[in-house]
């Protein structure tokens, strides 16, 4: 099945990935021409993800991924010219699921775009049409409120429940602070609270082998937190 892609960048990426993506038959991809552009196509034919060339958006990026961001649920990649600490922190919580340096070969782009859409695909399906998630070793059951780690069982409180099963809806995708008191504490606290954290430090007990070194539930710091599910 090929999965359609809609890309703002610089005519030479777009050549090279429309050539490499459509030899593959997996990906197809639709060229806007300018914001405006991009946001048009996207309200006419919904996309699988959304590759953006940070250097070739006029006007200020935040206020473009906010706006997609707000359109759809699809994965949005951004390409950045040798992008530090900051920049990928600010391009995260500016909406982006993942900021990668634009001098990554096209078969490493290609390869980061197919792994956004599949985690997409397999853990972001509405939750009344799923009854159970499954995110790496993990096995969430949303009716039974059960979760299992291979054969063993995880005891969560509701709290932790919830919290575990809304990263896992959203695994791969770095889901910011304030997005999880709201959607998680229902804004009965703010985002800077300390019991998110406390939260997210009584999960990394129950399911990481090394809570000091999580591998699962990772912080990125400066945005929120991402439950990794290869």
């Amino acid at each position: 099945m090929t999965q359609q892609v809609l890309m703002l960048a610089s005519d030479e990426l777009a050549q090279s990935l429309v050539s490499v993506g459509m030899a593959s038959g997996a990906l197809s991809f639709i060229c806007a021409g300018s914001p405006g552009d991009l946001l048009t196509a996207l309200q006419e034919q919904p996309a699988d993800a959304i590759l953006l060339e940070l250097e070739t958006i006029p006007g200020p990026a935040d206020e473009l991924l906010g706006q997609l961001r707000a359109d759809t649920r699809a994965p949005i990649m951004v390409l950045a010219e040798e992008p530090d600490v900051d920049t990928v922190v600010e391009v995260l919580g500016w909406g982006a699921d993942e900021c990668l340096d634009a001098a990554l070969s096209v078969r490493e782009i290609l390869t980061h775009l197919r792994a956004q859409i599949r985690r997409a695909t397999q853990y972001r399906q509405p939750a009344a049409e799923k009854t159970r998630l499954v995110a790496g070793p993990l096995e969430i059951d949303l009716t039974r409120h059960a979760v299992t780690m291979g054969d063993r069982a995880v005891a969560l409180t509701p709290r932790e429940f919830d919290l575990l099963a809304y990263l896992a809806c959203n695994a791969g995708r770095v889901v910011p602070r304030q997005e999880l008191v709201e959607q998680v504490w229902h804004g009965e606290i703010n985002a800077n609270s300390r019991s998110l954290d406390v939260h997210i430090g009584r999960l990394r007990t129950k399911i990481e082998r090394d809570p000091q070194q999580p591998t699962l539930l990772v912080t990125v710091a400066g945005v929120g937190y991402r439950l990794d599910a290869p």
